[in-house]
């Protein structure tokens, strides 16, 4: 990233949205070439795969190259027993999911370490992404700390709640230094139906909990960063389909029902849910009719969603200054 003197510090929140999650890259482009430098970053399913590659350094450029030479159909990896619909409905039943999802782990584990030159291990966990004496921490909580420059979202079906990683995985009887951060995206991107959800047993209470997509309660936790008072500095987030109109879905069989439960789910959040603070602090990106899962997506498809979002990126940026203020205002009168 190039940071010149003007250098602007903020925090970052991106969306999940499977594919689609290429047009953050894009709008990551645009605010590095106005000197944003991110301070923490939170992201919830694709989105927390891009928020991992920006906590350990990767550059706008550098991730989209990433996502050209990543193949998106191994994204979908089914057992070696694989018999069309068959098998599907079997992993189903028995897996609570389609496919797999070791494929973006190990990925996921490759480029990140790959970028931090470990050598002692071969996985990056959240102790190797702290920020040294940092000692904030969020949500009023003394138990979420800033000093973790990445937070992940996911939810524990089992137990009926959200969990925000590294810290809750304590709760689990794991350190949270220790959490390797590709197991934390594969929770996060579990989304129901199409990934088996990652199992994770209580060391405490020997119980098992099923963790799946953070989106099933959260799919764009904007409010993460905020603080009573006055911020060190803005939270800005990056929406995914901001500009796109919810598309009626063809169901004419149980996996493409499968699909427009998912695709209801994760896309159908209507603006009108969002505060009009956090509509001041979004950029909102078209997302072209790309759905979430299309793993088929090919390259023109990936550098059109990353045009998208660096092109939806500098429109808020023209008008980032005077939103902003009128983001202060707003914020300064609802403490009153």
């Amino acid at each position: 990233m190039n940071i010149s003197n003007n250098i602007k510090f903020a925090d970052i929140v991106f969306e999940g949205g499977g594919v689609k999650g290429i047009g953050l890259v894009g709008a990551l482009k645009a605010f590095e070439n106005n000197d944003y430098c991110w301070k923490n970053i939170c992201g919830n399913s694709a989105g927390s795969i891009v928020a991992a590659l920006v906590a350990v350094g990767y550059c706008a450029e550098e991730i989209k190259k990433l996502m050209l030479e990543l193949d998106y159909t191994k994204i979908t990896d089914k057992s070696h027993f694989n018999i069309p619909i068959l098998s599907n409905t079997l992993n189903l039943l028995f897996k609570k999911g389609i496919y797999k999802g070791n494929y973006i782990e190990n990925w996921v584990d490759e480029i990140l370490s790959y970028k931090l030159k470990l050598t002692n291990k071969n996985k990056v966990t959240f102790g190797d992404l702290i920020i040294p004496e940092e000692n904030g921490f969020l949500l009023s909580n003394k138990k979420y700390k800033r000093k973790y420059k990445l937070h992940i979202i996911a939810t524990d079906i089992s137990n009926g709640k959200m969990i925000i990683l590294p810290e809750d995985i304590a709760e689990y009887g794991i350190n949270p230094d220790d959490l390797q951060v590709s197991l934390a995206i594969r929770m996060s991107v579990s989304i129901p139906y199409f990934f088996q959800p990652v199992i994770l047993n209580n060391i405490n209470t020997n119980k098992k909990s099923f963790v799946v997509d953070g989106g099933v309660l959260s799919n764009y936790p904007v409010w993460l960063f905020d603080v009573n008072g006055v911020p060190r500095w803005p939270t800005i987030g990056f929406k995914l389909g901001g500009n796109k109109e919810i598309r009626e879905h063809k169901i004419t069989n149980i996996l493409n029902f499968t699909s427009s439960i998912i695709e209801t789910m994760l896309e159908a959040q209507d603006d009108i849910h969002i505060k009009e603070m956090d509509f001041l602090r979004t950029v909102k990106i078209n997302t072209l009719d790309v759905k979430t899962t299309d793993f088929n997506i090919g390259s023109k498809e990936i550098i059109d969603l990353y045009n998208s979002g660096e092109s939806c990126a500098k429109d808020f940026l023209k008008n980032w200054d005077t939103d902003y203020k009128r983001y202060q205002m707003l914020r300064s009168n609802s403490f009153k």
